[in-house]
């Protein structure tokens, strides 16, 4: 009488899949445990097989790798969830077939289905388990870990790779069961901004809470790295156009980016922050100096000119800008230390005897055709 690996090798050899799966789902337990004890000598006689499959069966409607489905059989038998894991990644399991230009395993909706039959917990910790494995976008692992997460709806793991297949995976979408655990990963996941460069920003805003996409892209620009991997929350945070609470609410992190954000960025913030209401007088002079402190001509300009703005219309802060200005005298760029030196000879009578002295002290820095431009006009004057 054929045992229960009789039936199950023999569905197997001939490629039935949906009868294959239908009579695992029915197997007892002493049966189980009997296909589970038979399989791992299975895979070792069949090692060239899986390695080598018959190429012209593949065409063939309906076709299904062997490996996939000793694969399939591994996770209905196996009891333990580690082992449930590790069986359904092993990496002689994966097939070349289809239109993939790399060995991968088989649509995971029939395993989602034999798991179905597992109790609740024991599934949920196989979902977390699986998407702690992931170790990146293109994991061939990744839609069965995706599709057990949405089926179990498991919290799921703080894992970058995770969060990058998803992305991968179309993320974005609100009606996935994934995307209220997951949008919030994607302002930390390293690489998680080049995935997403194409991607459109209206549905998120749609969906998302405004203060949790804003917090996230700041965040994000505050976390740093390379442009490219921060455009899209640079083209996101500009489609929400926060109000002026909002940045008000946010102007500390703002103030932080001016001076070492990758210029896109820096301007950003700039923008936010340049026309606020009545902002605090030390931020202003934080902003300026950061500004100025920057290599690229057009930011450190920028700098100067909220500078003369700003002592214009409130001569007492000259003191606290002399600071930026000596920032100036510094920069690599002539055009900035003119600039600068211009904008010292605008408001020398504002200066008072201390800023005087570190304006002073300041100008070895400049390019002496400067200093003969400056000097004058600092020594003879009485208050100094």
């Amino acid at each position: 009488m054929p045992t229960a690996w009789d039936e199950i090798r023999d569905l197997i050899d001939a490629r039935h899949t949906d009868t294959l799966v239908s009579r695992l789902l029915t197997l007892d337990a002493d049966e189980r445990k009997l296909v589970a004890g038979s399989l791992r000598e299975h895979v070792a006689l069949r090692r060239d097989d899986l390695a080598d499959p018959d190429w012209e069966e593949i065409g063939e409607v309906g076709w299904t790798p062997p490996a996939e489905l000793l694969r399939l059989a591994g996770a209905a038998t196996l009891g333990a969830v580690g082992a449930v894991a590790a069986w359904v990644n092993r990496r002689d399991l994966q097939s070349w077939y289809g239109f993939s230009a790399r060995p991968h395993f088989g649509a995971p909706g029939p395993m989602v289905r034999l798991f179905g039959h597992r109790p609740a917990g024991w599934q949920a910790d196989l979902a977390v388990r699986l998407a702690a494995r992931l170790r990146g976008p293109a994991d061939p692992g990744a839609p069965l870990a995706l599709a057990m997460l949405r089926h179990t709806r498991a919290e799921p793991p703080a894992h970058d790779p995770l969060v990058l297949a998803w992305i991968s995976d179309g993320a974005l979408r609100p009606a996935d069961p994934l995307f209220p655990a997951l949008l919030p990963r994607i302002f930390e996941a390293e690489g998680a901004g080049r995935l997403l460069r194409e991607a459109r920003t209206d549905p998120l805003i749609r969906a998302a809470d405004r203060g949790v996409l804003l917090d996230g892209c700041v965040r994000r620009f505050l976390r740093g790295g390379p442009l490219h991997d921060l455009r899209f929350f640079v083209r996101l945070h500009e489609a929400l156009d926060p109000a002026a609470d909002e940045v008000v609410a946010r102007r500390l992190d703002y103030l932080r980016l001016l001076p070492a954000a990758p210029g896109l960025v820096a301007e950003l913030a700039l923008r936010r922050v340049r026309h606020l209401d009545h902002p605090d007088p030390a931020d202003v002079v934080e902003a300026v100096e950061g500004l100025v402190f920057r290599a690229e001509v057009k930011l450190a300009r920028a700098g100067l000119s909220w500078l003369d703005e700003t002592v214009r219309a409130s001569p007492a802060l000259a003191d606290d800008l002399a600071g930026a200005l000596v920032l100036g005298f510094q920069h690599a760029s002539y055009e900035v230390q003119g600039r600068a030196a211009q904008l010292v000879l605008k408001h020398r009578a504002r200066f008072g005897g201390e800023a005087g002295g570190r304006i002073r002290d300041g100008l070895p820095a400049l390019p002496q055709s400067l200093v003969a431009r400056l000097n004058p006009h600092l020594v003879s004057d009485p208050a100094r």
